[in-house]
C-alpha cells in the first residue's frame, strides 16, 4: 500500500513500513548544521578530551602518542566497542570525536565518522546538536 502525505509543501510517500522522503528535503537537513574550524589549542582547552584508561600506551609510541597524548581509541576491538556504547545516548554521542587522515594531514571531526578514520576521541565537554567542527592537527604523515 503506498500512501502520499503532504508535509512542510512537500511529498513524502510511505511504502509500507518506510518513509521515503524527498531528496531536496534531506539536502536541506544535511546542510542545516552550522561549520565551525578551531585549532588544535582551542579543541584542547575547549573540549578537555578523556584520556584512553582502556590501554596503559594508547595510542602508542612516537609522535602519534606526543599528539593525541593517550587521549585516542582504537577503530577495533574492545575500544572501539566502549566508544560505540556512547552511541546510544543522545547526550553522549555529542562527546565523541573522529581522528581522521586525509591528503597526509590529520583532523578531528566532531561525531563518529567512518571514512579515512584513525581513531576516536571522548570529550567531557559536548558538541552543541546543530554544529560540526573541524580541528586541523600540526602533525602531518611521513611519506
Amino acid at each position: 500500500m503506498v500512501r502520499h502525505i503532504k508535509k512542510l509543501a512537500e511529498t513524502v510517500t510511505i511504502l509500507g513500513n518506510f518513509r521515503i522522503i524527498p531528496c531536496n528535503q534531506y539536502i536541506k537537513t544535511m546542510t542545516e548544521k552550522k561549520q565551525i574550524t578551531i585549532t588544535e589549542d582551542e579543541f584542547y582547552e575547549k573540549y578537555n578530551p578523556l584520556p584512553n584508561l582502556l590501554r596503559d600506551d594508547a595510542p602508542f609510541g612516537g609522535f602519534m602518542f606526543e599528539t593525541f597524548g593517550g587521549f585516542m581509541f582504537e577503530t577495533f576491538g574492545p575500544e572501539l566497542e566502549f566508544v560505540e556504547e556512547h552511541l546510544n545516548c543522545d547526550t553522549c554521542r555529542r562527546g565523541i570525536w573522529t581522528v581522521i587522515e586525509a591528503e597526509g594531514n590529520f583532523y578531528f571531526l566532531s561525531g563518529f565518522h567512518y571514512v579515512n578514520r584513525f581513531g576516536y576521541l571522548l570529550t567531557e565537554e559536548l558538541v552543541d546538536e546543530n554544529t560540526e567542527i573541524e580541528v586541523k592537527i600540526d602533525t602531518e604523515i611521513d611519506e
